[in-house]
């Protein structure tokens, strides 16, 4: 299981417990009372079965291209985006100045653009980028509670073009970034959301991208979450199913201490201006705490947290929530939820059965004990498959398809190569007191986006032979506190994996290290990879 992001927020993951005394009132009425009390001891997940077999496709590394030199202090996400031919890398250099870069697919020869920002210790500022209609990058980022940081080229494919934009739609709207997030809409229209304000009071604003004026506009006329100045909400990133309809999970926070997370809730949107409840009812926008459709009235010192709340779908197409929670003895679970008929309008499942709690009381970027990064998917058989780690141990839980009831709990097999997913760096931290003092290998799909709001997928999916990624090796995350010392800087690099198929119709051509003589020469390479 690859080394992911932590939590934002609390950091870009990783969290504690405090208790703030503050009681939540559900939106059906009386106050919930505070979560419980003594702790149940340290979280133990056990020993997965690792005999287990979830029938999963392995690929073959087929090309490595370096792209050049990045920050190796802390963990930080970069991104990487092909759009046609063209492919691009937001990344920091040797010198945490953020640099993106660009080259055609087929070559080695990247064009490199500096702009006018660098990072300092705060893991929560990562990269994100995307293409418009009209072929034009744009790229956000280093931006924590921070005016915008927005670039964009003026000549498509050109990234010695970017200029800075100032103001995006609203800058009465653009002074506190954070968490910033591309979409796109079926008609191709370019979206922005990002948080404006801060932990614990914020709102979630949506801009959407014209091409022809090269101008932003508020998507909504209001924001589409409000913590009313007395929380905020941490939004997963809207997700497309199989229904036509974006799905949005969320929770709320009522500071800036991760434990005082509460209340898993859902939304669903056909164009992400018109919102409702699983069960169609419109909702009125800004959605707050009162008004939003609740998967699990949590409350605060419960035991869930930002980032590690997902939404999937069964194969009915039907959403399916992964979040975890205290259960009634004060251990941390996994629970799964569907919508179903019920007078609370969810069904909802623990599907793991661990003891001792994971508790998380401090702010900053936090190193997560548990990691539930991605969305419940469907398997061959109809069953669910739901990812997590436990202390950094990849565990799969499958689950029934119809009743959401846990099957078997497995090791996660490997999911990349072993040339991929194991350190090279011979750096040793020499203040093993620091967090995030081993170094680890940082991975990220080719989608553009990065951060805590997204998890690249583990394999390959059902109907592709290939996968972009972006490989670095870092320190991890110490709370966005500065570092005594830190290694040089590391190699970054675009990875291609895939299958036997990705060599057919001339996609041999497409690689350039190693250089192939023919598909049969790249089938080859491929079986000698995957030969057990």
């Amino acid at each position: 299981m690859q080394k992911r992001v932590s939590a934002l927020l609390a950091g870009i993951i990783t969290a504690a417990v405090v208790t703030t005394g503050a009681a939540l009132t559900p939106p059906g009425g009386g106050a919930v009372a505070a979560a419980a009390v003594a702790s149940p001891g340290p979280l133990e997940c056990g020993v997965p079965d690792e005999s287990g077999d979830l029938d999963q496709r392995r690929d073959a590394v087929l090309d490595t291209v370096e792209v050049g030199s990045t920050w190796a202090g802390h963990y930080v996400g970069q991104a990487l985006l092909t759009a046609g031919d063209d492919q691009y890398v937001g990344y920091y250099d040797e010198n945490r100045q953020l640099t993106v870069a660009h080259r055609r697919l087929g070559t080695e020869d990247w064009t490199r653009q500096r702009v006018d920002t660098n990072i300092g210790w705060d893991s929560h500022n990562y990269i994100t980028i995307a293409t418009d209609r009209a072929g034009n990058l744009h790229v956000t980022g280093n931006m924590h509670n921070h005016r915008l940081r927005y670039w964009r080229t003026t000549i498509p494919g050109d990234v010695t073009s970017l200029e800075r934009v100032d103001t995006m739609a609203n800058p009465e709207l653009e002074s506190s970034v954070t968490y910033p997030v591309f979409l796109e809409l079926a008609d191709g229209t370019l979206v922005f959301r990002y948080r404006e304000g801060s932990s614990g009071d914020g709102v979630d604003v949506y801009n959407e991208y014209d091409e022809q004026s090269r101008t932003w506009n508020a998507l909504l006329e209001s924001p589409l979450l409000s913590g009313e100045g007395e929380r905020n909400a941490y939004a997963a990133k809207p997700r497309l199913g199989p229904d036509g309809f974006y799905h949005m999970v969320w929770v709320w926070r009522e500071t800036y201490i991760a434990s005082t997370t509460n209340n898993v809730s859902y939304a669903r949107s056909a164009d992400l201006v018109n919102w409702e409840t699983s069960a169609g009812e419109a909702l009125e926008l800004p959605i707050t705490r009162a008004t939003g459709d609740v998967v699990d009235p949590i409350p605060p010192e419960g035991g869930v947290i930002n980032n590690n709340v997902q939404v999937g779908f069964d194969a009915d197409g039907a959403p399916v929530v992964a979040y975890h929670k205290y259960d009634e003895a004060g251990n941390t679970q996994i629970y799964v939820a569907t919508p179903d008929d019920s007078a609370d309008g969810w069904h909802n499942v623990q599907v793991s059965d661990w003891t001792g709690a994971w508790e998380f009381s401090q702010g900053g970027t936090l190193v997560f004990e548990v990691e539930l990064y991605w969305a419940p998917q469907v398997t061959a058989d109809d069953t669910l498959r739901l990812d997590v780690t436990c202390h950094g141990e990849g565990r799969t839980f499958v689950l029934d398809g119809q009743t959401l009831e846990p099957i078997q709990e497995v090791a996660t097999p490997p999911t990349e190569p072993a040339s991929v997913s194991e350190v090279r760096s011979d750096y040793q931290h020499p203040y093993p007191g620091e967090g995030g003092a081993q170094v680890q290998v940082n991975l990220n799909d080719d989608s553009g986006a990065s951060g805590s709001f997204h998890a690249p997928p583990l394999t390959l999916g059902p109907d592709e032979v290939r996968r972009n990624l972006i490989r670095w090796e870092s320190l991890g995350e110490n709370q966005d506190r500065p570092r005594q010392a830190w290694p040089p800087a590391q190699p970054l690099e675009v990875t291609v994996l895939g299958t036997a198929d990705a060599c057919k119709d001339e996609g041999w051509r497409t690689f350039t290290n190693p250089g192939f003589r023919g598909q049969g020469d790249c089938v080859r390479h491929v079986y000698r990879q995957l030969r057990p």
